[in-house]
Formats: C-alpha cells, structure tokens, sequence
C-alpha cells in the first residue's frame, strides 16, 4: 500500500516532508502495538465505525449509479457496490453478533491469500519464491488464529486486523521515508531499494529528469493502453471462468493462448514485447513455463507499431486512455528498458513491461500541490484500494493481461477523476435515466398512436 502511495503521489511532494513521513512511520507502529496490547477498551471503535460509514456511503452511491443507469449493463458496479455495503457491516461495530462474521472473513481471507502465496511462489519460482511462502505460512497462522478465536476473541478480530496494517504499513513508511533524503532533485521513486522487487521497475533505475523536462501532457496527447484479452483474441475459445479472463484461454482444438498487452504515446512511442520465436504452449509443459528462472529466458522482439502487430494479428478489443502523464519519463524509461529485448513469460513479458511504463508514466499523478489533502482524496477512495488488491495478486504471481486490464481501469479513474467520482456517477446515472425515461416515453408515444 505504502509503496503505491509513493508511486501515485511523487517524490516532488513527498522528499520534502521525509523527516515528518518517518516520524509517522514510528508513530503509526507504536500505535498498532499499542492496539495490540489494548484492545478490549473499545476506543479504537469510533475510528472504525467512522470507516464503516465511508464504505457504506461509497456502496450506495456505486449501487444506486448502476441501478439508476442499468443495471444489467453495469452489473459490475452493482456487484462493487453490494460489496462495500458488506465491508461496512463486518466492519461496525455490532455487539450482538459477536464479529462473527467479520472473524470468518478476515480467517478465511487470510488462509485464502496465504495459501495462494505459497503456491503462487513454488509455481512461478521467482527469485524472491521463499520470502513467499513464509509470507503465506504467517497468513494461514493468523486465520488459524483468528477463526480458532485465540488468542483474539472474535470480537476483536476487526481491531487486531486493524492494528496488523498499522504495523506492516508504519513499518514501510519508515522504509521509503528514509532513502528519499538521499533522493537526487528530479529522481523517481522507483530508484528507492523496496522498489527493487521484480515487477516494480525490472531492475532498471529511472533516469533524473530536469525540472523543465518533467512536465505533465499538455499537448493533447494520449497515452493508450491497448489489451488484446484471452478470450478475444483466439476463435471459439472454451470458456473458463476466472482462467480466461486472468490467465489463458484455450480454444476447441486445444491450443492456448494468453492475450497481449501493448502501450502508445503518438507519435513515436510503442511498446510491445514478444518473444521473438512463438512460445510453444503446450498444456503438457505450460506449467514448466510459469517459472521466473532465468532458464525460460528467450530472445524478444519489441514490435513497431500498432498497425503492424494489428496486420500481423488482430486489433486489441480493449482500451484505456490516460490524459494525465509524463511524456518524457515514458521516453526515456522505454530507452533503458528496450536495450534489453530479454523476454520471459513471467518474469519479463508484455504485460510486466506496460505496467513498468505506466508506473513511470503515471509517477507522481495523483499528486495536486497540497499533501495532506492528496493523501487523504486517495486514502478514502475505494478504488485505490482495489488498486492495490489487483497489484498485489500480480505481485504474487505475474502479471497478465486481463490484470493489466483491471489495474488500467482503476488507475484511470483515480488519477484523472478520483477528486470527483461521486459526483460524475451521480452524474452519469442522472444522465442515462432521462435517456431511460426519455426512450420509454418515445415508446409509449409509438404505441399510442398505433
């Protein structure tokens, strides 16, 4: 989460306060251990309540903009909208149920995201694999933990989670706060060392970029993320749910295919990484290929343009399109990185490398000039924090992209509509009832004068 917040706010805003952002690192751990050490005193409910309220708030204006617009076409946003209703309950405090419910989801979360964790790790085999499944091993202690209710009674499960972030998270803070004084003027983030996992910049270090150069698209270019999904770019695909949306899609006769993902800035930037001689995705030996090892390394191909991968091809059936980023920390990235054409289906694929040019691209978006109101409009917007679910499933695993599919979409709204996202959906949802209501009363015209 923490490394996110840096990411979406920059180091412009943040190198500034370093002394102030680690003092509140400690500040927030000795606040988590001392929830630990006092969590019957009920004090720490107000806060969570008040949270609940939020989470409430936002779900029924998410459920009543996808009932107000359709609700068969925007199912999502329903869906989305129930479950922050549900969070809200399990989060309140309500004395007569015991937390029951909030003891079996968190539990059941935990035990989930552990076990995925450890197989994620022994599969993909990543240079980092065992700190993964130490990772998972912790979670599922904690779900022992918590639906055995000991030694936290169900009661106190939603403080105990509560006071887990506040370590984990004040822990971080305290982890980048500290490196960002050594931070050259005009330096990225990225170059910060809890960056340096794969996936996160791909061990390249981003250039500094001079206060002039730095700029925010201003020119009316667009940067595009283009998708081609598992399932729309191969014929008569046999459907899979979850699998052909987030990994592969396989068609009658059995071959696979994984998608592709690809990123534009006209009119001289493409970015789209191949191998440069078909991956043989073969059922039998698929999962061999899921290793990160370097033994999976191949020689990649960057292709040109859109239109020649679309001629080769097809066209991508899905695209996001950002106003808000910073042409020359794009160009110049894409000039570190395609120096290296080294392809890996886990570890270095199309996927991975347009997530690491949206990174650079989007450095500092969500950052308007006045911190504490920034961190606030992102701290309290949900869609930040399903930001950080997604990316924390890619993190585990690998990027894909039906996942950058996801992340696109929820960072788009973040950072080019996050300061007004209520407003525009109840907008919207006005909007598209007068065209409802509007469409019926042409329609009972129609069949008056019939």
């Amino acid at each position: 989460m923490i490394q996110l917040l840096f990411l979406l706010l920059g180091p412009a805003a943040l190198k500034p306060v370093w002394r102030i952002l680690t003092a509140a690192g400690v500040i927030w751990m000795l606040f988590g251990v001392a929830i630990l050490f006092d969590l019957s005193d009920g004090r720490l409910w107000i806060l969570l309540d008040t949270l609940a309220i939020f989470l409430a708030i936002e779900g029924l204006v998410e459920f009543l903009a996808a009932l107000s617009s359709g609700i068969r076409r925007h199912w999502i946003d329903a869906t989305r909208g129930v479950a922050f209703l549900l969070a809200a309950f399990l989060v309140l405090n309500v004395p007569w149920d015991g937390n029951i419910g909030a003891a079996i989801v968190f539990g059941m979360a935990f035990l989930i995201d552990g076990l995925f964790r450890i197989g994620s790790a022994l599969t993909v085999h990543s240079s980092r694999w065992r700190i993964g499944i130490v990772a998972g091993a912790i979670e599922i202690l904690l779900a022992t933990a918590i639906l055995a209710s000991w030694p936290v009674p169900h009661l106190l499960t939603v403080p105990f989670c509560f006071a887990l972030l506040l370590l984990t998270s004040g822990y971080a803070l305290v982890r980048l706060a500290l490196p960002l004084r050594d931070l050259p003027e005009g330096g990225s983030v990225m170059a910060l060392p809890l960056y340096a996992a794969r996936n996160w910049q791909g061990g390249i270090i981003p250039q500094v970029i001079g206060p002039v150069e730095d700029r925010w698209n201003s020119k009316g270019e667009e940067l595009n993320v283009l998708i081609w999904t598992a399932t729309g770019s191969i014929a008569d695909p046999d459907r899979r749910i979850l699998i052909d949306r987030y990994i592969a899609a396989v068609d009658k006769n059995g071959v696979i295919s994984t998608g592709h993902a690809a990123l534009e800035m006209l009119p001289d930037i493409y970015v789209s990484h191949y191998p440069a001689n078909d991956i043989d995705h073969n059922p039998d030996d698929f999962r061999a290929l899921l290793s990160a090892g370097h033994e999976n390394d191949v020689e990649g191909r960057f292709n040109e343009s859109l239109e020649n991968e679309a001629a080769a091809w097809c066209m991508p059936d899905q695209k996001v399109t950002f106003h808000r980023f910073r042409p020359e920390a794009v160009r110049r990235f894409w000039t570190l990185y395609s120096r290296d054409n080294t392809y890996n289906l886990t570890a270095r694929n199309c996927s991975t490398t347009v997530i690491q040019v949206l990174d650079a691209a989007t450095e500092g978006a969500s950052s308007k000039g006045r911190l504490l109101r920034d961190l606030f409009v992102l701290l309290s917007n949900p869609q930040f924090w399903l930001l950080r679910v997604v990316r924390g499933r890619a993190e585990a695993m690998t990027w894909t992209p039906g996942l950058v599919l996801d992340y696109a979409r929820l960072l788009h709204e973040i950072v080019e509509n996050g300061e007004q996202r209520w407003r525009r959906k109840i907008r919207n949802a006005r909007q598209a009832r007068k065209v409802f209501e509007h469409r019926e009363e042409r329609a009972e015209r129609k069949v008056k004068a019939r």
